[in-house]
């Protein structure tokens, strides 16, 4: 190894630590409430070496997101390979990012919370082009999905697919963060279970864009 792919390495060695360090005290602190020097403590480095890695500590904290867009892509992926029709695909969507939460709750808030900007700013840091590009690449396989379910004859073929796709999302994620978040009151006051809520809210969802669903309700109205 020459000794610039040496300091390379050592350079993403330290970046590597000071990210796992700083995320575990945001998860733990909150963004707001943790320090360049907290993060430097936790990671055993000088602030001085922190600052050489990372310009500022939102630049860490959009590190940090972009490392969860980034897995949950290959998530989904990975969820998805081996199922065939739509409706296998939907539902095994919906389970990658139930489990997806629950394995990293941190970094699938992060997701929900980004803050997407117009992509001509001059001033848009690097680390933001880099998330949207890859929330992109989210958005590409949803969409895949949807047109696959259309060519079935199983999603409404009027379906207006990034609409869809932004609803699906927002609706989903946020159901998923408060159905793990208010679990008690949920078994109190319904009597259900959260793996139980975010089933009905799965098929709920689906209901909007499923054509056969929508056309039994329409039989039934006729009835």
């Amino acid at each position: 190894m020459d000794r610039t792919k040496r300091k390379e390495a050592i350079a993403s060695l330290h970046q590597e630590n000071i990210l796992r360090a700083a995320e575990e005290l945001f998860a733990e602190k909150g963004f707001a409430a943790t320090t360049m020097d907290d993060i430097a403590k936790s990671a055993e480095y000088s602030k001085r070496t922190v600052y050489i890695q990372f310009p500022s500590k939102e630049e860490i904290h959009g590190r940090i997101v972009l490392k969860g867009f980034m897995q949950l892509k290959e998530h989904i992926l990975h969820s998805l390979d081996g199922q065939g029709d739509f409706f296998s695909k939907y539902h095994a969507l919906c389970d990658s990012l139930i489990t997806f939460y629950e394995s990293s709750p941190y970094l699938f808030a992060g997701i929900v919370d980004f803050q997407t900007q117009p992509m001509d700013s001059r001033d848009l840091p690097e680390v933001k082009r880099d998330i949207f590009n890859v929330g992109e690449e989210i958005n590409a396989i949803l969409e895949v999905i949807i047109r696959q379910g259309i060519a079935e004859g199983a999603v409404n073929p009027d379906s207006r697919i990034k609409e869809t796709i932004l609803i699906y999302w927002s609706s989903l994620s946020s159901l998923i963060m408060v159905a793990h978040r208010k679990s008690s009151y949920i078994s109190e006051t319904m009597g259900a279970t959260t793996i139980g809520l975010l089933e009905y809210g799965c098929n709920l969802l689906l209901r909007m864009i499923a054509k056969e669903v929508q056309d039994a309700d329409e039989t039934a109205a006729g009835h």
